[in-house]
């Protein structure tokens, strides 16, 4: 049996490794969605909603709030991670959350874990 050129057994070791770092790296990473909370997905059914002010605990248990512009019937708020007891504070006049809102449209409890989404949808036909 021919032995294997010098240069060819550097190729193959190589390429060997090259596939074991992509492996590596391609399996590290963070944990999988929705599982350490959840992004919101706010449906207005109604329609009247303009902006909302969501206030909470984020996925590293930090306190937070955030303002919402609601453009459309189904509006996701991607790269914001909630988990907890958040609430959801509704205005129906500017999209900045400007001035008082026009009430709190509900108490929400967002798991830090769902099976199937990592989306929390909270919908406006609650108030």
């Amino acid at each position: 049996m021919k032995r294997a050129s010098f240069g060819r057994r550097i190729a193959t070791a190589a390429a060997t490794l090259g596939m074991l770092g992509a492996a590596v790296i391609g399996g590290a990473g963070s944990a999988s969605a929705g599982s350490n909370g959840q992004q919101i997905r706010f449906h207005d059914g109604k329609g009247t909603v303009t902006s909302l002010y969501i206030v909470g605990y984020n996925h590293d248990g930090q306190s937070v709030g955030h303002c919402f512009s609601t453009p459309n019937v189904d509006n996701y708020f991607s790269g914001w991670w909630w988990k907890g007891n958040i609430n959801v504070y509704i205005h129906t006049d500017n999209e900045s959350c400007s001035g008082s809102p026009y009430g709190l449209l509900s108490y929400y409890s967002v798991p830090a874990y769902q099976a199937d989404s990592d989306w929390y949808t909270i919908d406006s036909l609650r108030w």
